[in-house]
């Protein structure tokens, strides 16, 4: 009788037991699936906008597959928002085009008649390469994190600047960060190319700050040169406070 009692009562302890294990399992479960999306999201520097035709984009293959912002035309769509030439389109109304070529994508483009289009855009930086000694200068993953966003909108205003610098075409490696409460210095080297053929590499340095709605704002952007003269390009001066 006592080990048919015992028997009933780890039956019991463990029926009990199953809705608790069952709830931790699905929490964990449920934060492992949400928390990878949101950082590989960020990490990806992927975007999202709404576009009424005329787009205002013009479009190039990518080496490989895949179609790229070659330039934006002036007063169009796309010139009031966050794209920029090198932005490698990902996504149309939900139909993937990361892997299409420049045809698919203009058929598709074409075919759309309804308003706005929305477009799925990312930077095409991919995973930064920032050495074991950077890493160990931050304090935390939410500064990893925000020096990879200062490095991939400094980009961006390198982007913006193409009569200056050439295009950028990818980040090497970054080789110099840190974070003080909301400013992000990075340092990092970037190849640049004027005729899509010759490439050269540049010491880029930017300040970033972050606003109080949440965006990043690059305060200070300087491009030097590791060949020839050793030119650097001043592309952003941040202002004194005494200004």
């Amino acid at each position: 009788q006592i080990l048919v009692i015992c028997v009933i009562f780890k039956f019991m302890s463990l029926w009990l037991l199953i809705p608790f294990l069952q709830g931790i399992f699905s929490f964990s479960q449920a934060s492992y699936n949400r928390v990878p999306q949101i950082t590989r999201r960020m990490a990806l520097g992927d975007f999202d906008v709404q576009l009424e035709k005329p787009l205002g984009i013009i479009l190039e293959e990518c080496d490989g597959s895949g179609v790229q912002v070659k330039e934006l035309v002036e007063g169009g769509a796309a010139a009031s928002t966050d794209i920029v030439p090198g932005d490698v389109l990902l996504q149309v109304n939900e139909v993937d085009v990361s892997k299409s070529d420049f045809d698919s994508v203009m058929d598709l483009l074409l075919s759309i008649e309804e308003t706005p289009i929305s477009l799925t855009l990312g930077d095409g930086l991919g995973q930064m390469d920032m050495p074991k000694n950077v890493i160990k200068l931050l304090k935390s993953t939410e500064d990893a994190f925000f020096v990879d966003g200062v490095v991939r909108q400094a980009v961006r205003e390198c982007r913006k600047r193409t009569s200056t610098m050439g295009d950028l075409l990818k980040v090497e490696v970054i080789f110099g960060a840190g974070v003080q409460g909301d400013r992000g210095q990075v340092r990092f080297f970037a190849i640049f190319s004027t005729d899509g053929v010759s490439t050269y590499s540049c010491n880029v340095s930017a300040t970033g700050v972050k606003q109080e709605d949440g965006t990043l704002q690059i305060v200070s952007l300087s491009c030097a040169k590791d060949e020839g003269l050793g030119q650097t390009f001043e592309l952003i001066r941040e202002e004194s406070e005494s200004q």
